[in-house]
């Protein structure tokens, strides 16, 4: 079988622990893949939050999960807590991608919304036609975008989000930002705007610039942020997956081998 990515240095910025996937996928199409977590995830230390809202889970319609850490870290508060899902047999589940709804699939839960496309406006827009005077509980990330919920809002939706965990940024030093800067990237891929906001702070304490490297980015905040810090972004995946973001590379690849 053709290897797609031979010879191509691919820089993967995602968390240590959800890295695999995306560099087994590089390697399988014969690129080489360098590991360097730009952030790690933690639970938030003050969960006092959702800890009311597992004492009121039968006033909920729906749980919405944008990513697959929110149900990991949902999931393991609530295993904690002592939530037995089995009592709210009513609340139903959506999901952004299907990445989230196989997380989800695999701590023995199902969801009953996934949208056609893996964003969180999207599903807002389409999740539940009868949506309006429903209460909606959405765990996520402290640094989650807030523009799909103006969409669920202006449906009439009644919303609460609890933030239940945090993105912190990894400092490297200048030795090792130089060090890896060196290998001559064909692409850097990027997973969360949080890790392109850690990565240009590292680039600059570094006193670093990039070349002839292209961004590859996860979806469409992503983009926007690496836009916003004054990067040109090469591609977005699409769809918005780990998948997509191989393919991306791959149509790439190809476009510089035949121009």
């Amino acid at each position: 079988m053709k290897q797609k990515l031979k010879d191509c240095k691919v820089l993967v910025t995602r968390p240590k622990r959800q890295a695999k996937g995306l560099h087994e996928a590089i390697e399988k199409e014969g690129g080489e893949a360098f590991l360097l977590p730009m952030i790690e995830l933690k639970a938030m230390k003050d969960l006092s939050a959702l800890h009311v809202a597992f004492n009121q889970l039968e006033n909920y319609d729906w749980l919405v999960f944008t990513s697959p850490n929110a149900v990991k870290f949902f999931f393991e508060a609530a295993e904690n807590f002592g939530v037995k899902f089995y009592f709210y047999p009513d609340l139903k589940i959506a999901t952004v991608g299907e990445k989230t709804k196989l997380t989800l699939e695999q701590l023995g839960y199902r969801t009953n919304f996934v949208p056609i496309q893996y964003t969180a406006e999207v599903l807002a827009e389409n999740m539940d036609p009868e949506i309006e005077g429903k209460k909606v509980l959405i765990p996520r990330s402290a640094k989650a975008s807030n523009e799909y919920l103006k969409v669920f809002e202006k449906r009439g939706a009644l919303v609460e989000t609890i933030a239940i965990y945090d993105n912190h940024p990894l400092e490297y030093s200048a030795k090792i930002m130089q060090e890896f800067m060196a290998c001559d990237f064909d692409y850097l891929t990027f997973a969360s705007p949080s890790a392109v906001v850690a990565f240009d702070a590292n680039l600059k304490q570094a006193a670093l610039r990039l070349h002839e490297e292209q961004l590859v980015c996860i979806g469409p905040t992503t983009a926007k942020a690496a836009e916003k810090l004054g990067y040109s972004v090469a591609a977005v995946a699409n769809p918005h997956t780990v998948e997509g973001i191989v393919e991306s590379i791959i149509k790439l690849n190809h476009h510089v081998q035949t121009t």
